[in-house]
C-alpha cells in the first residue's frame, strides 16, 4: 500500500488561487475588445445587487466593491454568467475616460436589454466609473452609452 502525505493549504495559498479566479477576465487586452451597450441602474453611486446570482448585498463588499452589472441573456447565460468578470471602458462619448473598468456579473437584465447583442446594466457606481474624473454624473444622465468589451 501506498501512504499519501497531504500537506495542509496555507492562507496564502488560497488568497493566490482566489486571486487567480476573481481576476480571470473575458477582456484583458485592449486590441481584442468588441462592442456593446451600457445603461445603469439603481442610486448613482449605489453598488446595485446581486440578485440572480444569490450574491444580494455582497456586492458592495470586496472582491465586487460595487463594480457589477447585470448581463442580457448573451451574457448571464441563465446564471452561468454568473461571477465573470469583464473588462469593459466607455466609447464614443465626450465624457468617457477610455480607461477600461472591470465588472463582475451579478445578475440577469432581462426584456428591453435583449435588444443588443451584448448589454451591461452597471450600477450606478460602476457606470460613473467610465467617466473622466469629475463627470460621473453627466455621464449617468446620458443613460445610454455604447462601451467596449
Amino acid at each position: 500500500m501506498f501512504a499519501r502525505v497531504f500537506q495542509p493549504l496555507t492562507f496564502s495559498t488560497i488568497a493566490v488561487v482566489l486571486l487567480l479566479l476573481i481576476n480571470n477576465c473575458a477582456s484583458t487586452n485592449p486590441s481584442t475588445f468588441s462592442d456593446a451597450v451600457a445603461t445603469w441602474y439603481g442610486s448613482p453611486t449605489g453598488s446595485g445587487s446581486g440578485g440572480g446570482c444569490g450574491f444580494e448585498n455582497d456586492v458592495a463588499n470586496a472582491p465586487y466593491n460595487g463594480m457589477i452589472a447585470a448581463g442580457n441573456n448573451n451574457i448571464f447565460k441563465s446564471g452561468k454568467g454568473c461571477g465573470a468578470c469583464y473588462q469593459v471602458k466607455c466609447a464614443n462619448h465626450s465624457l468617457c475616460s477610455g480607461s477600461p473598468i472591470t465588472i463582475t456579473i451579478t445578475d440577469e437584465c432581462p426584456g428591453a436589454c435583449n435588444i443588443e447583442a451584448f448589454h451591461f446594466d452597471l450600477s450606478g457606481k460602476a457606470f460613473g466609473s467610465l467617466a473622466k474624473p469629475g463627470h460621473a454624473d453627466a455621464l449617468r444622465k446620458a443613460g445610454k452609452i455604447d462601451i467596449k468589451i
